[in-house]
């Protein structure tokens, strides 16, 4: 922890936040999917403005929600340079792995991969972004399975429906160029919405200098998203709208051949109104959605000097297809409101792969996958019980079904079936409770209490999926049994007009957490897994008895003048496998965020922001340390007009080399290294 009290010091003197503090905003959608007043929640919830975000100096915008300390990606890296299937996100440190188990929600409509889980950060616009929303912990289990963790929600302008319009470009090293586009344009009573991207990179290097070889190359990337929709409204104040996204991604992984693609487009309409429910005035609301996607990827194994690669599992094709619906409605009495609704989601995904390769053939061929379906219902009652208490209450009843499940494989040569076999159909109900209290003792000062229960299905990768990275095999578990959170929380907050800080303990279970597993080493043959090379390591997706999760967390925002904004955010989050005391791979006991918010002249902002990381691990046994680290970051901004405005970004200004993995033969990757970009930014 050798970086841990400079950066402390660093907290105390020039500290926080990327470009302007974190604003909690007065109303919150993503704990019972209706506003309700921040100040009278009982959870944690994070609100980062549009243009806190859009100031901020990283690129992704998973990079960007790393200003909160509870943010945590799977692996340290981000998704400027990690696989796909590695993009898992987790709160608290709450069982990270690459499925996640933290909801992602794009204007109600999940953005988590429908097979996976994991979740692809450029399928949005951030130009015309005006909020993201972070839940921490279990508490917003009227999402259902996904948002067993947690829930992050991005959330689009959806004012008025006047003519906007922005333009932005980016340049910057590694022969990186970005450019987003977003237009509202008014006719009559609808409006039309045009939101475009694109970016190049040729990318990092991932292996570090002692590790690297001859056959090690960037990872460059290429990205196209589009997004089309129409609004309209009526006389009486329906809103109806519709739009069509299309999303498409080439990436490299680090050598020659290793590469993967993903197509994906998707359909998604809502409507909204009011009308007259149990002689209240109510809200009400329908969203659905249908998006089909493809994936396909190439594995290799390298030899030990990294001169040469061979494939050794060619996923030729990953095609998963979803659909969902949801409507609620919510009516305010006279000191409380009452929301309930019903959601329905569908998933088939399959995965095609080629495997067993001898000499320049794959001998054997691979076709695993099935469908999920669940319906729920949910019901949210908040109430103002005096002036200072606040009760908040939730339920949601959940059925789900598992389906279809088949692993068939082939050998290529002659065609003969060497394994076929047909997994059992199962289905269950899951019952979601969630209370909590808020006590306002004065003015300033408050207290929040809250206990949850929520659960997640396993996704079709987990159950039906095997993978191999380089040496190391993970195996799928078609019966792999349904994870269980229960979670409680107590914190105390205190607001002032320029001050505020919060302080919040907690404690996580989840029974039968899924987790990669060690089952044994190569070279040999490893039960459950089969042959694993020398060097390798071999793995399945198991279920835990119970891990549990325990911590706290300290945030702290000062807005010292007009001009100079603190902020401060640290979680301590101790996550372990109850049966052996290890601790959760890829889980840092310590973060910390710090940053400085400074406007030396009305045209200009200067944003400096740090993340520290302690050490963790790379495996389930414990042996493989990524080592802590510390990273700074600079995003200076000048408005030209009021209408333009040009900046400069660089991220790990000190070329910290952040360990993102490490291998039993001793090969490390590392994160973003320093990156500088120059970008302008038009409104109009």
């Amino acid at each position: 922890m050798k970086h841990l009290p400079a950066l402390a010091l660093f907290s105390l003197s020039i500290a926080v936040s990327p470009a302007l503090a974190q604003v909690l905003d007065p109303l919150v959608v993503s704990i019972s999917r209706e506003e309700l007043p921040v100040d009278e929640v009982p959870l944690v919830v994070e609100t980062l403005s549009g243009e806190s975000l859009r100031n901020s100096p990283a690129l992704a915008l998973d990079d960007k929600l790393k200003s909160s300390a509870a943010f945590q990606l799977f692996r340290r890296t981000g998704s400027l340079s990690a696989n796909p299937t590695a993009q898992g996100v987790s709160l608290r440190n709450i069982g990270p792995n690459g499925a996640g188990r933290t909801l992602v929600l794009v204007d109600g409509i999940p953005l988590n991969d429908p097979f996976g889980g994991w979740v692809t950060w450029s399928k949005t616009s951030q130009l015309d972004l005006a909020a993201v929303e972070i839940v921490h912990g279990g508490g917003s289990g009227s999402w259902g399975s996904t948002a067993m963790g947690g829930t992050i929600q991005a959330l689009s302008q959806q004012d008025a429906l006047d003519s906007r319009s922005a333009l932005q470009v980016e340049i910057g090293e590694y022969g990186t160029a970005a450019a987003e586009f977003a237009t509202q344009q008014a006719a009559g009573s609808g409006a039309l919405t045009l939101r475009a991207r694109g970016l190049h990179t040729d990318g990092f290097r991932r292996k570090a200098p002692g590790s690297a070889g001859p056959i090690d190359r960037s990872t460059d990337l290429e990205q196209a998203y589009l997004e089309l929709g129409w609004t309209q409204r009526t006389e009486n104040g329906t809103t109806g709208s519709i739009s069509l996204r299309g999303f498409a991604e080439d990436r490299g992984n680090g050598t020659p051949q290793q590469r993967n693609r993903t197509r994906e487009l998707m359909l998604a309409g809502r409507a909204d109104g009011k009308r007259e429910l149990f002689g209240h005035e109510a809200r009400w609301a329908t969203q659905a959605y249908a998006q089909t996607q493809e994936y396909r990827s190439l594995f290799t194994a390298v030899d030990d000097a990294r001169e040469t690669e061979r494939p050794v599992l060619d996923q030729y094709a990953v095609p998963a297809d979803a659909a969902g619906a949801a409507a609620q409605a919510t009516w305010n009495g006279a000191d409380s409101q009452t929301t309930v609704g019903a959601d329905v989601r569908w998933v088939e995904g399959e995965t095609q792969e080629n495997y067993f390769r001898s000499g320049d053939v794959f001998l054997r061929n691979r076709i695993a996958g099935g469908s999920q379906a669940s319906a729920g219902l949910f019901a949210n009652h908040h109430r103002e019980l005096s002036s200072d208490w606040y009760l908040d209450i939730g339920a949601r009843l959940d059925a789900w079904s598992l389906y279809d499940g088949s692993r068939v494989e082939t050998n290529r040569t002659n065609g003969e079936i060497v394994r076929n076999d047909a997994y059992e159909d199962r289905s269950d109900t899951e019952f979601n409770p969630r209370i909590g209290l808020v006590w306002q003792t004065t003015e300033a000062w408050s207290w929040q209490v809250a206990a949850y229960e929520a659960y997640r299905l396993p996704t079709l990768n987990e159950f039906y999926r095997p993978f191999r990275v380089g040496s190391v095999i993970t195996e799928a578990n078609p019966e792999l049994e349904t994870e269980h959170l229960r979670g409680f929380e107590l914190g105390t907050t205190w607001r002032t007009d320029n001050a505020s800080w919060r302080v919040t303990g907690f404690v996580t279970e989840i029974e039968d957490a899924v987790a990669n597993v060690t089952l044994g080493f190569g070279p040999g043959f490893v039960p459950g897994v089969g042959f694993v090379p020398a060097g390798g390591v071999g793995r399945q997706r198991q279920n835990l008895n119970l891990v549990t999760i325990e911590g706290f967390e300290i945030a702290a925002n000062w807005q010292a003048t007009d001009s100079v904004n603190f902020n401060v955010d640290y979680l301590y989050s101790d996550a372990r496998d109850d049966a052996t005391n290890r601790v959760l791979p890829q889980a840092s006991r310590h973060t910390l965020v710090a940053g400085l918010g400074w406007q030396p002249a009305r045209d200009w902002h200067v944003g400096i922001s740090s993340r520290y990381v302690s050490d963790a691990y790379e495996d389930d046994a414990n042996l493989l340390v990524l080592d802590e680290a510390l990273t700074l970051n600079l995003h200076v901004s000048r408005r030209l007009a009021n209408d333009a405005e040009v900046f400069v970004s660089i991220e790990n200004i000190t070329d910290e080399d952040v360990i993102s993995a490490r291998t039993v033969s001793g090969l490390i990757d590392l994160a973003t290294p320093r990156f500088a970009r120059f970008g302008m930014r038009w409104f109009w």
